[in-house]
Parts: C-alpha cells; sequence; structure tokens
C-alpha cells in the first residue's frame, strides 16, 4: 500500500494577520498561490509589521524577476537586505514572480524560489524578503513547500476559497463554504461588524468570488450599517444589489416574468437613452452596451436555471431561495419565475451564445443582436 504524503506545515493565508500579531516573523515569507489578492494582502501585513511606521521610500522595494530591468535588483536582493542592517533601518524587499527568477537563483539543483530562499535566511538580519509567486503550495506544478519550511521560511498558502461545499461534504447547506466564512471573518477583523454565514452567501453570489472586489462590497456594507454591529439580508440587497430604478435591473426582471412587451420598452429606452454602470458613468455606445445588458441578463438566467433545476429534483421552494442569496422579501417573486421546464430555459441560453458570436464577428450590429436575444428569452 502506497504511503501518503503529508500535506506541508504552511499557513493558511486567512490566518496571516494573527500569526503576525503574535508569533516571531522570519527574515523570509513566501506568499505562493493563485489568489493574487491574498498576495497582496499578505505583502500589505508584512509591511506593517516590519516598517509600523510607514514605508520612508526607501524601505520597501518591490521587484518582479520576469522583467528584465529587474533582473540585476534581484540578484542583489540579499544584499539589499545585508546592507539594511549594516546601514540601520529594517527594509522589505519584494520579488513578485520568486520561482522564475534569472542569474545565480536559477544555478545547480534546486529551484530559484528555494535558492532565493535559502540566501535570504542565511543573511543575519531584521529585514525581510517576501517571494511572490502563483505556483500553488500543492497540487500541480508546486513550489518546493515543505523544504522552505524545513529551512525556516513562513510559507503562507494564497490559494483561491472554494464559493460553494465541496463534492466530499454531504447534507451540508449552500452557504457552508470557505468564500462565506471568509467575508464573515473580515467583515469583523475590517469594520467591526457581524454577519451570518446565510447572508455572507449572498453577498458571494451579488458580488462574485473576486476577493478584491468582494473587500470593497465589505466596506460600502459597513457604512451602509453606520452604527449597527449586525449587518442583516435587508442589508446586502439594499447596500449592493441592483435597485427598481436600475434599467438594467429592470430588463431582466421582464425577461425573468417573460413580460415581452416591456422587455422591448425598456431595450429600446436604454439604446436610446444609455445605461448607469454602477460606478458613476454612463453606458452609451451600442457594443459596450451589449456585453453589459447581455452580461445581467446572463446572470439572471443562470440564476433562473439553477432554481429551476433545484425545484425540480424536489427541493424545498426555502431552500431553493436561500441557496441562491435571493433575500426573503425576494423569494415569492423569484420563485415563480424558476417554476419553468429546466429543459426550455437551458435551450434558450444558447441564444447568448449565438449573439455574442454574431456581435464579435461583425456580422449583426449590437442593437438587433440584443433584440434577438430578448425575444427568444421572453418570448
Amino acid at each position: 500500500m502506497a504511503r501518503r504524503t503529508s500535506r506541508p506545515p504552511t499557513l493558511s493565508a486567512v490566518d496571516l494577520a494573527a500569526r503576525l500579531e503574535s508569533g516571531s516573523l522570519p527574515s523570509v515569507v513566501v506568499l505562493a498561490g493563485a489568489e493574487r489578492w491574498f498576495r497582496e494582502e499578505g505583502l500589505r501585513l508584512v509591511v506593517r509589521r516590519v516598517l509600523p511606521d510607514g514605508d520612508s521610500g526607501a524601505s520597501l522595494l518591490r521587484l518582479d524577476a520576469r522583467r528584465p530591468e529587474d533582473r540585476s535588483g534581484v540578484s542583489g536582493a540579499v544584499d539589499e537586505l545585508r546592507s539594511a542592517t549594516l546601514f540601520g533601518g529594517a527594509k522589505v524587499i519584494a520579488v513578485e514572480n520568486a520561482d522564475q527568477a534569472a542569474g545565480p537563483w536559477a544555478e545547480g539543483r534546486k529551484s530559484p524560489i528555494r535558492n532565493l530562499t535559502e540566501a535570504g535566511l542565511a543573511a543575519d538580519t531584521s529585514s525581510v524578503l517576501v517571494l511572490l509567486t502563483a505556483r500553488p503550495v500543492r497540487g500541480k506544478s508546486p513550489i518546493p513547500a515543505a523544504a522552505l519550511v524545513e529551512a525556516g521560511a513562513l510559507v503562507v498558502d494564497c490559494r483561491s476559497l472554494y464559493d460553494a461545499p465541496g463534492s466530499w461534504q454531504r447534507g451540508v447547506p449552500p452557504y457552508e463554504h470557505e468564500l462565506s466564512r471568509w467575508i464573515v471573518r473580515r467583515l469583523a477583523g475590517e469594520h467591526g461588524k457581524q454577519m451570518d454565514l446565510a447572508d455572507a452567501h449572498a453577498v458571494s453570489r451579488l458580488v462574485g468570488s473576486e476577493l478584491g472586489e468582494l473587500d470593497a462590497a465589505l466596506k460600502s456594507l459597513a457604512l451602509f450599517a453606520g452604527s449597527r454591529q449586525t449587518v442583516v439580508e435587508q442589508d446586502v440587497h439594499e447596500a449592493l444589489g441592483a435597485t427598481r430604478t436600475d434599467p438594467a435591473w429592470r430588463l431582466t426582471d421582464a425577461v425573468a416574468q417573460r413580460d415581452l412587451d416591456g422587455a422591448l420598452t425598456l431595450l429600446e429606452a436604454a439604446f436610446d437613452r444609455g445605461v448607469p454602470d454602477g460606478r458613476g458613468g454612463q453606458v452609451t455606445n451600442p457594443e459596450p452596451l451589449f456585453h453589459f445588458l447581455a452580461a445581467s441578463l446572463l446572470g439572471t438566467w443562470r440564476r433562473l436555471l439553477a432554481g429551476a433545476e433545484a425545484l425540480s429534483r424536489g427541493e424545498t421552494p426555502a431552500d431553493v431561495a436561500k441557496g441562491l442569496g435571493v433575500p426573503s422579501f425576494r423569494a415569492e417573486g423569484f420563485l415563480a419565475q424558476c417554476r419553468r421546464d429546466p429543459a426550455d430555459l437551458l435551450a434558450r441560453q444558447a441564444a447568448f451564445f449565438e449573439a455574442e458570436t454574431g456581435v464579435k464577428g461583425g456580422g449583426v450590429p449590437a442593437r438587433l443582436a440584443l433584440l434577438r436575444l430578448v425575444v427568444t428569452l421572453a418570448a
């Protein structure tokens, strides 16, 4: 029987802030994984720990091992660490794409990131070398995490978070996942607000799984809640959801309700007057307007399809609405829209591909393509 390999003793990115507050910091920190926001946040936390009074302008040096103009700087990164000790004042030297470092770090049988780590640990310094890479701690083409930890580095696992329960989890609610737990933790840690997992799941359904956008959304939620310590479901949808006066929301709602006449009237008004882009601007040009409205329609359609499939499997209406992040005060209307044949919804979804292909190929004007799409969906 084959021996099972143990996971390297790395630190989860979500635990880094607590680790930096309570533990000592080695002279090399490796931030590895696909989630760029975690890597950037990890670097920010390390800088705050090493430079509590802020960066004076020369205390933080950022280099990219892939850029030819930075290669000499990467080669001298360890010398920079030593010079910080000689001349006083701590430094943070951050090397992006450290696994691709050229020069002396690419020589020998060891990987560049391991060579950099061992050289950085050998430098007797109070400064810190931060190595960033998109390569994972484990999985396909991982960094040598176990060797780096054994050498003395702090290795932080910056992988992306699951936004749904794992396939190995049976009978758990749809909001029991890593991303909703991160949202709850981030809202409490950064803004001092409480939220339950079901409402955190609603945030991820509205905003998506990109941590930068979620972080910005949590700031908005905290401001919206004001002095209240608890953020509730209605706050989420009032602060982050589309409003009934939003033309894109009204169009997608009319299509979901199969109100063809209303949808066509709203579509004509959108192309005549434009629609807000959610960032203070206005989308007016036909092709960007097509992509903006088609994306809104596709999001609504996928949610309808997921709801229709769940109902057809015999799931309770309450569980379906909650699992898809629909607030209780909109659940009845949403479930009424979902009571359709999933096969019919899936067949109509092909119209999105046809519309996008027509516009991208240049053979169909954007306005006509969206008109055809709306007719196919709402008829």
